[in-house]
């Protein structure tokens, strides 16, 4: 049975705009980013991730950020989840679950073909898109992911800011340049999801003793992506 709509609440516009904002930033910032001449000078070589080009590494970063367009277009508004909603939690818990998980170095290889220059425009305008786009989604959007599991739009822009950041990061981190500026709002949205993945892998006293009893910790608590 469909899970009925929750009822709109004048308050939650406030709070989408936030997070869809920071998204849109951080995108715009990683396309500035991969417009930087040190990313082509480097687009075949090696990125920070294991097993990943400089190229590979942007094409997977735009991809990312453009799965959020992909699957507003995929998802009927009137559309109803069958069951409780994901979480942005819970989404990467099915995200790593999901077949394309294990192709996503391939993906990203494949993609890298179209070059800088037009990865960088790519990129860009996914963020533009992205401005318009959410100026006219109302609060409480689903959308349909993996497999057709719905979210929130707004969860899963969060979701999205883990996957910009940490991309963003990588690439700077790929380059040797500065990290990129964004809103502080950003980090702090990917630490609470981190965090919130951590709680779900190992509970909430292993968690505790990772930040402040490393001591009692009998094996590492993160990385948990």
């Amino acid at each position: 049975m469909a899970v009925p709509a929750p009822a709109p609440d004048p308050d939650d516009r406030a709070e989408s705009d936030q997070v869809r904002g920071l998204v849109v930033e951080a995108v715009h910032a990683a396309a500035e980013l991969l417009a930087h001449p040190a990313v082509a000078a480097r687009w075949d070589e090696p990125s920070a991730l294991e097993g990943m080009t400089v190229g590979a590494l942007c094409a997977h970063l735009v991809r990312a950020a453009g799965a959020t367009l992909a699957y507003l277009d995929r998802t009927d508004p009137a559309a109803r989840p069958d069951g409780a909603l994901l979480t942005p939690v819970t989404y990467f818990h099915a995200a790593i679950a999901s077949p394309i998980h294990d192709q996503i170095k391939q993906v990203s290889a494949t993609e890298s073909t179209l070059g800088p220059a037009d990865t960088a425009a790519k990129c860009a305008a996914i963020a533009n898109d992205m401005r318009r786009r959410f100026a006219d989604e109302p609060a409480g959007r689903l959308v349909a992911a993996l497999g057709g599991r719905m979210l929130t739009l707004d969860d899963f822009c969060r979701t999205r800011m883990i996957e910009v950041l940490l991309h963003l990061d990588d690439v700077a981190a790929s380059i040797d340049v500065p990290r990129p500026p964004t809103d502080p709002a950003g980090p702090a949205i990917v630490i609470d999801i981190l965090i919130g993945i951590a709680r779900d892998q190992r509970g909430d006293w292993d968690v505790i003793h990772g930040l402040g009893r490393t001591e009692r910790l009998q094996r590492p608590l993160f990385p948990v992506l």
